[in-house]
């Protein structure tokens, strides 16, 4: 009997992703090989689907979003509700649990609470209650320092504060009397201080009163007799420039006496600020001893040139003789340029017979038709 498989879920999706990579495939040949949209444009129906197609999954990816938000918010709000229900019945049970503690668990009814009862020593009796009790040597019951009576004592204390601080305000209410009577005797010192200082600085202004009119009339005085002794000098001052200027066009320096100058270190020697010029002599040597210097000079001068023309012509034999190098330069330049283009135009010809060989001899398998036509079938 023939058995047939019966197709399942997993071959029904696999024909189907098969049916629909073919469809691609034929479309996007169709799209590739069309030389129109190619060259042209693009297949713009195709991209307005695609742009749809996008629109939709984002949409879609929104729908799923805005459901993912509302679900998680509703179940974050029954997580709140059920927790706070869980935390309302924790604080419940709390309560009656420590209510029944309370009620029926509670520490003073329990078998051992005498031994872990804190308040024990607190309600034991002492040994002895007060300091004149008996007690033996080796009870350990009364030491140095201990008083039993603190209480009775404390309350005579407090007495004897309350009298100390009567005694303190009295004392007190009479130190204020006393600083009262103080401050008013003091006042009143004070006062007769201010009479007494009014009346002084009185008699002081008045002193000083007349003072400054002594000082203003000794100063009167004073400018008068500044004026006159200033009258005295100024006359004094005009007879010595007078003579002064009578000494200055009567003296050697303006009169221009030669012999005033002479030095006495020696007869060729003058005196700078007396000096007044040479006589006829002395310039009749000072242009003799220029026209010498003026001699030396343009031998000198004369020297000189004929120094720089020798230069001149050692500079010109060096210019011809680096002229003559530099021709006989150029000219092995050329020679080995010339050489390097016949060697470059022998190889260009051994390149060409080369090329030849190779076009003629070694790559002589032209491809045909049957060899292109096997490209560019499909898309991938």
């Amino acid at each position: 009997m023939m058995k047939l498989q019966i197709a399942n879920d997993q071959d029904r999706k696999e024909a189907q992703n098969r049916e629909r990579r073919r469809q691609c495939e034929l479309e996007r040949r169709g799209r590739i090989f069309n030389a129109r949209n190619r060259k042209i444009g693009v297949d713009v129906p195709f991209l307005q689907r695609q742009i749809a197609e996008k629109k939709a999954e984002r949409e879609d990816e929104q729908r799923r979003n805005l459901a993912f938000a509302s679900q998680m918010i509703k179940d974050s709000e029954l997580a709140s509700v059920l927790e706070a229900r869980e935390r309302e019945e924790r604080r419940r049970i709390g309560v009656e649990i420590d209510a029944f503690r309370q009620k029926y668990q509670r520490p003073e009814d329990r078998r051992e609470y005498d031994l872990n009862d804190p308040d024990v020593l607190k309600k034991q009796l002492p040994p002895r209650v007060d300091d004149g009790d008996p007690v033996g040597l080796s009870s350990a019951q009364k030491f140095e320092g201990e008083d039993l009576n603190y209480e009775e004592r404390k309350k005579l204390m407090a007495a004897q504060k309350n009298a100390w601080l009567e005694q303190q305000v009295q004392e007190r209410k009479a130190a204020e009397e006393e600083r009262k009577k103080a401050e008013a005797a003091y006042m009143m010192a004070i006062k007769a201080r201010d009479a007494r200082a009014g009346e002084l600085d009185r008699l002081e202004r008045e002193c000083r009163y007349r003072l400054g009119q002594a000082n203003l009339r000794y100063n009167e005085a004073l400018v008068t007799e500044r004026k006159q002794l200033e009258q005295v000098l100024k006359e004094q001052e005009e007879a010595d420039n007078c003579a002064e200027m009578y000494n200055m066009l009567t003296s050697d320096m303006l009169t221009e006496n030669p012999d005033v100058s002479k030095s006495a270190l020696g007869k060729n020697r003058a005196i700078g600020y007396m000096y007044k010029g040479m006589n006829q002599e002395e310039l009749k040597k000072f242009y003799a001893a220029q026209k010498e210097q003026m001699a030396a000079s343009k031998a000198k001068r004369d020297a000189e040139d004929k120094m720089e023309a020798e230069w001149q012509a050692l500079a010109k034999s060096i210019q011809r003789e680096a002229q003559r190098l530099d021709i006989q330069e150029n000219r092995t330049r050329r020679n080995i340029a010339r050489q390097m283009l016949e060697e470059n135009q022998l190889m260009a010809l051994q390149q060409k017979e080369k090329e030849k060989y190779f076009r003629e001899v070694v790559y002589n398998n032209t491809p045909t038709d049957d060899y292109y036509a096997q490209f560019n079938t499909t898309t991938r």
